[in-house]
Order: structure tokens, then sequence, then C-alpha cells
């Protein structure tokens, strides 16, 4: 009789730790998305011209999502889209020549990629994103800085907003955009400078 009280007593406090352990994982398995928005955020970029000029330049069109495990971002999952026709250099005709077979083709490669493989924070306010970056239809890794400016809750929407100030480079001819355009050789930089502020809406 004895023995019978000792065990429904282990089986309780057994039962009991499972469903702590069960309970705990999964308030850690709960996911965080953050919807990029487009209408605050915009993703710049600047090209070196005859070693003494900028082009500078925006994608108009994206969209995106942060997927976290936690607040402060720590190993969360990016995944951004651009139109790649979207390219907005502020010219009418050069846009128009970028979106061609000479530099970005973007009838047959309709989107720019980026996937990560890692977000890790190195100090209270950065982190390095490494991923995929696909365009014109060839995927390179790339790594990229992230700062965290902080973030605050919508007024009148009532939803979270994290921002993001993103900064990296990415070499054209890895990806052979201009490569087919003779003149870019001489006149155009290698490095394209990639400058974004990103509006994260959590959901």
């Amino acid at each position: 009789m004895k023995l019978q009280v000792i065990t429904q007593k282990k089986l309780q406090k057994l039962t009991f730790l499972f469903l702590l352990v069960f309970a705990f994982g999964n308030i850690n398995a709960q996911q965080n998305t953050w919807k990029i928005d487009p209408s605050h955020s915009k993703i710049n970029f600047g090209i070196s011209y005859f070693k003494i000029g900028e082009i500078k330049g925006v994608f108009d069109t994206y969209k995106g999502t942060f997927i976290s495990n936690d607040e402060d971002f720590n190993n969360a999952t990016v995944n951004i889209t651009i139109e790649t026709a979207s390219v907005n250099t502020n010219q009418p005709a050069r846009d128009k020549h970028l979106k061609t077979k000479d530099f970005f083709d973007a009838e047959t490669y309709p989107k720019i990629t980026f996937i990560s493989t890692s977000m890790s924070k190195i100090s209270e306010k950065e982190y390095n994103i490494k991923g995929n970056f696909t365009m014109t239809g060839i995927t390179k890794p790339i790594e990229l800085k992230a700062i965290y400016k902080g973030k605050f809750l919508h007024p009148r929407f009532k939803k979270t907003v994290a921002i993001f100030k993103i900064i990296g480079a990415i070499a054209r001819e890895d990806f052979k955009v201009g490569t087919n355009y003779p003149p870019a050789k001489l006149a155009l930089s290698n490095k394209v400078l990639l400058d974004a502020e990103i509006h994260l809406t959590k959901q």
C-alpha cells in the first residue's frame, strides 16, 4: 500500500514536470512575424560613376518579413523580394536601359531576392545578417550590417513598429549586371553600395 502511494506521487510529479516543460516549450516556440512596411521603408543603392561621381537609385516595389523567436531579433529569419523593374534612378531613359539585358534583364529575371541564413546580434544595436542574394538568376552569399534604431507603438494602428538601417555592398559583376555592356566597365564601379531603412510592423 505504501509503495502504491509513492508511485502515485511520483507519477503526479512527473506529469507536472512534463506539463511545465511542454508549456515552457510552447512559449519559446511562439514566433513573431514582422512585415516590411513599404510606405515608410526605403531600399537605396549607389554606385561610383567615372570614379568621381555617384549614381543613386532606389527600388520602389518590394515586400518581406522578419520572423523572430524573441523581441531582440537575434537568430531572426529574413526574407525580402524586390521587383526588378521597379528600379528608379530618377532618370527615365537610364531606368529603361537598366531594365534591359545590358543590366538587370528585368523581363527574364523579374525578382531580386534575399533569404537569410543567419542573423546574429554583435552588440546592443548591431546585427550581422548573412544570406543568399539572387539577382539575374545568380545566387551568391552576402553579408549585411543591420543597425537597430528602436521601436514604438503606432498611435493610429496600435501596432508595434521596429526600424532597422541596413547597409552592405555587392559586386555587380558577380551577377553579370552590366557585363554585356562594355561602356559599363569603364564608367561604373564594380561595387554597389546598399543602404536601406526598413520599417517593420509586428503582425
